[in-house]
């Protein structure tokens, strides 16, 4: 069964104190809450920037997962940006971090052609996953990258990463997936 380690805690709002920080759709800083559900919500529940010029980012931690049998994983979200200015609305980056750190190698995504018209559900090609050490210490970076710093809006209604079964050889791990399985749920 697929495994997915979705936003569960805010871990930093903004990494440039030079700008504003990254909002939930109240203007809160509980990022996490806005883009953890199952479905995405629209403009209901999200986070949000405006392209003041820099690139900015903000790290959500992510549920725990046992560590996939097989190649597979993604990064999955959705998302909508503007183009007001028409002078090129700004792109999005994601990137897998662990213990707060990147992972060698890194497990990035960048999508600098985010829809202007309305949310969009998109996905990374299948991630090279194999320096991760720790399936329960895992965070996501979320970047907007600047295009012209025109005041455009960047949108994310929905951000985790999918993960395949937990590996190993026989019946011995369906009791530990079992009980992730079950922990997730109970989160969300």
């Amino acid at each position: 069964m697929t495994q997915y380690a979705r936003p569960d805690a805010t871990v930093s709002t903004d990494t440039d104190s030079n700008a504003a920080p990254w909002q939930d759709q109240a203007g809160g800083a509980n990022l996490h809450l806005a883009i953890d559900e199952t479905s995405a919500d629209g403009d209901t529940t999200h986070i949000h920037i405006t392209d003041d010029g820099n690139d900015e980012e903000c790290v959500v931690g992510l549920s725990n997962v046992s560590a996939p049998g097989s190649s597979g994983t993604y990064i999955k979200y959705t998302a909508i940006t503007a183009d007001d200015s028409e002078a090129g609305a700004p792109g999005l980056r994601f990137e897998l971090l662990e213990d707060g750190d990147s992972i060698d190698p890194a497990v990035t995504t960048t999508n600098n052609s985010v829809s202007t018209s309305s949310y969009t559900a998109y996905a990374s090609s299948s991630l090279d996953v194999s320096g991760v050490s720790d399936w329960n210490d895992l965070s996501l970076k979320i970047t907007m990258i600047s295009n012209t710093g025109s005041g455009d809006a960047m949108k994310v209604t929905q951000a985790y990463l999918e993960v395949p079964d937990a590996g190993g050889g026989g019946g011995s791990d369906a009791v530990p997936v079992s009980l992730n399985t079950y922990r997730q749920m109970r989160e969300h």
